[in-house]
Parts: structure tokens; sequence; C-alpha cells
């Protein structure tokens, strides 16, 4: 099961965010997601980790066509690990029954810009 953006993510630690992503299947459809609860991981700075983001972060926006997204206060962005290339990993639940979804290549975060 795969996790989806349009495009990928990139923010500086400590920024306020959200992240639209998209649950699908193996064969490319999206999953449809009603009733769904979540709970999704960030890797961690400097390789610890990983972050883990409850469900309460999380809103689903089409559900039939398992479109969602996480919201990312300014400590949970400086809570990420800095680095390209950064993996995202979703638990869907449905009815119970957890499904994990592995985003690739989602997501660079950047070292927080001082005040110039």
């Amino acid at each position: 099961m795969l996790l989806k953006a349009l495009n990928p993510f990139t923010f500086s630690q400590g920024d306020q965010t959200t992240l639209a992503l998209i649950a699908i299947d193996d064969e490319g459809t999206p999953v449809d997601i009603t009733g769904a609860t979540f709970s999704t991981q960030i890797q961690g700075p400097n390789g610890v980790g990983p972050v883990t983001f409850p469900d309460g972060q999380h809103a689903i926006t089409d559900a039939a066509l398992g479109e969602f997204t996480l919201s990312l206060s300014t400590t949970d962005t400086g809570n990420c690990g800095l680095g390209p290339h950064k993996e995202i990993l979703t638990e869907i639940t449905i009815g119970g029954a957890p499904q994990y979804y592995r985003g690739m290549n989602l997501l660079t975060v950047y070292p927080a810009t001082p005040f110039q």
C-alpha cells in the first residue's frame, strides 16, 4: 500500500504546515477511507525516532478518493529530522483492520531559518 502526494513536500523545522496525502492500493487505485483512524510516522532528528503523529492531527478530505491531511505544528516540524527523500509511514485503520501505507521520497526537511 502506498501514500501519494501531488508534489513532494518541503518545510523548515519550526514551520506550521499541512500535508495532503492520498492512500492508494498496490494497483494505484485510491482506497476508500470512510471511518478510518490514522497514525503517521516521520523519521526524527539525526536518524532518531520516528516521530509519531496521532489520529487527531489527521482529517479526511475526500474519503472515497482516499484523500486526507496531516497537520503539523511548529513543534511537530521541529521534531522531524533534517534531510531530503524522507519517508512517511501511515497506519490507516478501517473497521478495526490496520493497513500500512508508505510514501517514499515525499518529504524534505530543512533547518530552521534564523531571522536576518
